[in-house]
Parts: structure tokens; C-alpha cells; sequence
């Protein structure tokens, strides 16, 4: 167990900007709800519940033995928590909720896959056989359902008459330890005397673990993802990793010293390439293994940076070396774990680090792990992040629902006075009303519609225009070399091609749905001039924000074509004659292409039109719902406007309602 937990509060000062900005913000929507109606009271209600749930994502992906589960562990205070040695079958995606709110006693839930799942990685070979087939492997076909054939056969003997009543379901414990994630996550040696029979026994039909926990040191709630290596026989990691990493708010990639990048599975590369910038983050792991780390690192350095430029990744991706080891050894107090080449290392860099003339301290050890930089890089990005963007989306909804509070109350002023004006060129002011959110979600509809025949056209194009590139240049290679050698084509220009297509799409969805939000929250502000004429004063209907793009994950997804070396020597010499090469290949490469255009259309763009059309139409709906109360007051019955009356604060609502816009309005600056 951790004795030092509290160096885990390092780099909590990144989200002390954040922390303190939620509390300013929860304070001012308690004194709007001071003086809210019930219907406002209870969204003002949402919005802090919304913020009271926050929890900032991170996901870890990795090479296998490259020590994620490790990392977790540190950033969990409990090193020993998961299992850092596990077995290749292991594909099991665990996740830490850490200070998130549970239901009852939950500690631990265990997903199975579903029926579907499983028969699609039994029958088809899962994704590897989806390529194999495709590509028309059949040698590497047959060897996979061999593998698969033993995999199913060993799952069965273990769970026996229960395999298939488990698939589809999930266990929930109010508890956790070792030997009870083992069982789920981890796959035992059956040889091995020593080990636990019942370690493992789920493992293999175990799609996700969530552990649940309180983290006193970290000022807000955390999900830490531990993904599977992507390096995998079936690629079924590869698929879990990608699922994974979709909403997540920061992908620490962790890697081994002693392989960098130089060696890294180029599905890794592939996939964080997707990434933005500032949402990556290097941890080189196990720096204690280096033979001369002080002078190594900066070579390593040097390394990683060029192969983020070759694989098109902002060489400004924050790279952060370190030692989980070392950071073990600094939380439990126990500098005794240390191997005498570690114990070496780290007094090395100790020296280097300027602590000669210091005494040996546990802090600085830690300090030396890198887990400080890496806790402080984490914490940064979420504030600038999803932190950022909550706080933009709450101070925007209280901006409109003070505007609504506030135009309710000049409603119920003028029922009790000279009425509500209701300038609605005759039109009753319900027809008016569904008029105008009739005619936004006609827009919305069609934008959406829009939106997607457009960069499904240009996804198309460049799917045609990569195969045309490629069947010139295999033509070309024949032409010249005859059927002698082995000729292949770079998949990255498909890629590209890709990535520009969503790109285009994204900018042109936050223009468009942009510049059609801004016109629908002028005519809903309209709407309130004419129920109310010029009794608002100040008063103004602010745009909903427009949706968030999520990365082009879908676009690092292996394909048939990254698979060269012995599946391209094989497809290769089974053909004959300069037509069935390009006709064949024609047919693999636009079947592959096309692949990650579904991929992104089901999987990203469906999800980002369907947030457009939500976001304007949850937006119209609350509008309308105040605008109709609004044109009831006139009808409002006297004893309620009494008891609206007797709520009154001591300050006048409306001087209340100016104070916190105008504060909500400065922090927004």
C-alpha cells in the first residue's frame, strides 16, 4: 500500500484555476435560483449536477510489457493493484473510476461480451479475419482459426456448463482485491503449479473491468482507462483501444526506453496521429534500465521526435521520461524494491539532477519518476480541455436561463399591470412560437443531411482517387518488372486524403451549424420583444455552443494494406497475369478504403450531426417552454402571483439578475 500517498497531490495546482472557477460558478447559479421560478430552479439544478459529475477522461495505450498497468497503479496509489504481467489472450480493457459517485456499494463490475461478439471473433476470426478474408489470405485464415479454435476450447473447458449462460451479462461486487481481478482480467498459467486455478477463469470472455475508488489527493473525479498492448493476434486490442479512446480528453502513450518509438507497433503510431496535439502525452517508462540514462535520454529524445515528424505528429507532443519503479519505490517508502542497475540509474540522475550534495528523500525520488511531470501534463490538459469547455457550456446556459428568469418576472409584472403586449401581427402567440421551432429543425435537418453528402462525396473522391493513383502505379511496376519481385503501396496517402475530408467537414459543420444556432437564437429573441415590447431593457438570447468534433480515430484502424511484408508476398505470387494483379488489387483497396469511410460515418460523423441536431433542438425546446409561459401570464392565476410575490428577495430581482449576468458575462471574457 501507498505510505506517501500524499505526493499524489503534485501538479494538482494545474486545476486550481478550474476548481476555483466551478465553485465561483455553483455559488452565482444558487443565488439565480434564489430568485427562479420552479421551471428555472430545476435547470439551474442540471447545470450544477452536470458540473458536481465532471470527470476528465485519460486513457493509457501502449506497447505490451511497456508498463501502462504499472503507471495506473502509481496514479491509483496502489502498486500493486492490477496485474502488470499479463498473459497475451488478455484483452481486457480496465478502467479506474476514481471520486465518482456509485450506485449503492459498487466497487467492481465485470462485462462480458456480448453473444454477437464473441461468435464474430470465433467464427470470423474478428477483425484479423475480416482482413484475412478480404485480402484473400487464406494460409493466415487457417492459421487463425486454428488459434481461435484453442482459445474457445480452453474457455469452455474452464467455465464449462456456464460459458454459454455468461456471455452478455456482467457481475457487480462491493469489493475488490487481487485475486478477484485476476480471476477477470488475467490469465493464469495452466502449467504453472503455483498459480491460482481460478486466476484468469473469466479472462477470456471479460470485455471490460471497472473498479471504483476514492482518491482523497486528486481534487476531481478521473476515469484512467488501461487499454490492452495493441499488438495483438487478432487485433481484437486494437479495436478495444479505439473504443476506448473515443471521448477520451488525454491518451498518455507509454513507452518502453529501451524500444522508444523505433520499434513501436505502427498501429499505435497510426492512432495517435489522430490525436491533437495537445491532447498526447510521451511517458517513456523504465529509464531505469538504461545502461547511461543521463546521456541515453536525450538520444531517445532526439529519436522520438523524428518519428512523430514522419508520421505527421507535432514534434511539440509533450515527451516526459521517467520510472515507475522509482515512483513505487518513493509512494510505498520502500527504496528496498530497487534492482542494483535501477539503484545505479537513479543515484546517476540524482547527481545529474543536482541532489549530490542532499540527502537521499523520498520526494525527490519521486520527482526523479517523472510521475510529477506526467500528473502536471495530465492536469493541465484537462483544464484547458473538457474543463474549459463545461465551464463555457454552464455560464452560457445560466447567461439564458437568467434571460428567461428574468423575462418571466417582466411578464408577471405586466399581467399584474397593463398586461403583456403580445405584438405577434395577429398570430396567436403559441403558433408564432411553434412557427419558429418548426421552421429551425426543418434547417437542422437539412443541414445535417447536407453536411453528410458532403464529406461522404469527398470520402468517396478520395477513395477513388487513391485507388486510381495506386492501380497506375502497380500497372506501372508491371510494365517495367514484369510479375518479377514483390511491389506495394504506401497507405498513408489514403490517409491524408481522409483526414482532409473530416477535417472539412468539421470546419464546415462549426460555420454552418454555427451561423444557423446565431439565427434561431435571434428569432427566439425576437419572439421575446414582440410578447414583451421594450420593458426587457437589456436583454438578449445567446447561440447554443456548437458541438465538439471528436478526432478522426477511425482513420488509424489497421487495413488489409498495412499488413505487407508475408500476406503481400503471398497475394502476390498467387496471381497471374497483369489484369488479375490490377483487377484484384483494385477490388482489395477499394473494399479497404471504404471500410474506414464507414468506420468514420457510423462512428464519428453520425454522432457529431446528431449532437448538431440535439444541441437546437433541446435549445428551441426550453425557449419554447418560456415563451409560452410568458404568453399564459396575462391568464396567471392571482393567488400564484401573490405567492410569487411573498418569494421576493430583500434585493429586487432585477438588480440581482443584472449582478450575476454581468458576472457571468466577465469570467466568460
Amino acid at each position: 500500500m501507498a505510505r506517501n500517498d500524499h505526493l499524489l497531490s503534485v501538479g494538482n495546482e494545474a486545476l486550481t484555476p478550474m476548481t476555483s472557477a466551478m465553485t465561483a460558478l455553483t455559488t452565482q447559479i444558487d443565488q439565480l435560483t434564489e430568485v427562479a421560478d420552479a421551471r428555472s430552479s430545476a435547470r439551474l439544478a442540471t447545470l450544477k449536477t452536470r458540473m458536481e459529475n465532471f470527470t476528465a477522461s485519460v486513457t493509457l495505450v501502449g506497447q505490451v510489457k511497456a508498463g501502462k498497468s504499472s503507471i495506473v497503479n502509481i496514479l491509483a496509489g496502489r502498486p500493486a493493484l492490477l496485474p502488470s504481467d499479463v498473459n497475451p489472450w488478455t484483452s481486457v480493457v480496465t478502467t479506474l473510476n476514481i471520486n465518482t459517485r456509485t450506485e449503492g456499494d459498487k466497487k467492481a463490475k465485470f462485462t462480458f461480451f456480448e453473444q454477437e461478439e464473441w461468435d464474430n471473433l470465433m467464427v470470423g476470426g474478428g477483425r484479423l479475419g475480416e482482413l484475412a478474408n478480404r485480402a484473400g489470405a487464406d494460409d493466415e485464415m487457417e492459421d487463425i482459426r486454428r488459434q481461435i479454435g484453442e482459445m474457445k476450447a480452453k474457455s469452455e473447458a474452464r467455465l464449462g456448463q456456464h460459458f454459454d449462460l455468461i456471455l452478455g451479462q456482467s457481475h457487480q461486487y462491493d469489493y475488490f482485491d487481487d485475486e478477484l481481478i485476476q480471476r477477470y482480467v488475467c490469465l493464469g498459467d495452466e502449467d504453472d503449479p503455483d498459480i491460482n486455478p481460478k486466476t484468469g477463469r473469466f479472462a477470456d470472455v471479460t470485455k471490460s473491468a471497472e473498479l471504483y475508488m476514492d482518491i482523497p489527493q486528486y481534487p476531481i473525479s478521473l476515469k484512467l482507462c488501461d487499454t490492452p498492448g495493441v499488438n495483438d493476434t487478432f487485433m481484437v486490442r486494437e479495436q478495444i483501444t479505439l473504443r476506448s479512446l473515443r471521448g477520451s480528453e488525454v491518451c498518455v502513450v507509454v513507452l518502453a526506453a529501451s524500444q522508444a518509438l523505433t520499434t513501436m507497433d505502427m498501429a499505435l503510431m497510426r492512432i495517435i496521429a489522430q490525436f491533437e496535439n495537445r491532447q498526447i502525452i510521451l511517458f517513456v517508462n523504465r529509464i531505469d534500465e538504461l545502461s547511461d540514462p543521463v546521456n541515453q535520454v536525450p538520444e531517445i529524445r532526439d529519436r522520438i521526435q523524428e518519428t512523430l515528424k514522419q508520421n505527421s505528429i507535432d514534434t511539440n507532443t509533450s515527451v516526459v521520461f521517467g520510472s515507475a519503479i522509482w515512483a513505487e519505490a518513493a509512494l510505498t517508502g520502500n527504496p528496498d524494491i530497487l534492482s542494483e542497475e535501477s539503484r545505479e540509474a537513479l543515484n546517476t540522475f540524482y547527481l545529474a539532477a543536482g541532489f549530490g550534495d542532499q540527502a537521499p528523500s523520498l520526494d525527490k525520488i519521486w520527482a526523479l519518476s517523472g510521475l510529477p511531470d506526467l500528473l502536471l501534463a495530465m492536469n493541465e490538459r484537462i483544464a484547458e480541455g473538457a474543463g474549459n469547455r463545461l465551464l463555457d457550456r454552464v455560464r452560457h446556459r445560466a447567461r439564458n436561463i437568467a434571460s428567461q428568469i428574468r423575462a418571466t418576472a417582466v411578464a408577471k409584472n405586466l399581467s399584474e399591470g397593463q398586461g403583456v403586449v403580445r405584438d405577434l401581427d395577429g398570430v396567436a402567440p403559441e403558433e408564432a412560437i411553434a412557427k419558429v421551432a418548426a421552421e429551425y429543425e426543418k434547417k437542422a435537418a437539412e443541414l445535417t443531411t447536407s453536411l453528410r453528402d458532403k464529406v461522404l462525396e469527398r470520402l468517396k473522391s478520395a477513395e477513388e482517387n487513391f485507388v486510381k493513383r495506386a492501380t497506375d502505379s502497380l500497372i506501372s511496376h508491371l510494365e517495367q518488372n514484369g510479375e518479377q519481385g514483390t511491389w506495394q503501396y504506401d497507405p498513408a496517402g489514403l490517409r491524408t486524403l481522409q483526414k482532409a475530408a473530416y477535417f472539412s467537414f468539421s470546419r464546415a459543420m462549426r460555420k454552418d451549424a454555427g451561423a444557423l444556432y446565431s439565427a434561431a437564437a435571434a428569432d427566439v429573441e425576437a419572439l421575446y420583444q414582440k410578447l414583451l415590447g421594450n420593458h426587457l431593457g437589456e436583454f438578449s438570447i445567446e447561440a447554443p455552443i456548437v458541438p465538439r468534433v471528436p478526432p478522426p480515430l477511425g482513420i488509424g484502424r489497421t487495413i488489409a494494406l498495412d499488413l505487407q511484408s508475408t500476406w503481400w508476398r503471398r497475394w502476390w505470387q498467387r496471381r497471374k497475369g497483369f489484369e488479375a494483379y490490377a483487377a484484384d488489387y483494385t477490388r482489395l483497396i477499394a473494399s479497404e478504403a471504404n471500410s474506414i469511410t464507414k468506420d468514420l460515418e457510423e462512428n464519428q460523423i453520425a454522432a457529431v450531426l446528431e449532437n448538431v441536431r440535439a444541441g437546437l433542438s433541446d435549445f428551441l425546446r426550453e425557449q419554447k417552454e418560456t415563451l409560452l409561459n410568458i404568453s399564459a401570464s396575462a391568464e396567471q392565476d392571482p393567488n400564484q402571483a401573490a405567492l410569487m410575490a411573498g418569494m421576493t428577495p430583500k434585493k429586487s430581482r432585477d438588480d440581482i439578475l443584472g449582478d450575476i449576468l454581468k458576472d457571468l458575462s466577465n469570467e466568460a471574457a
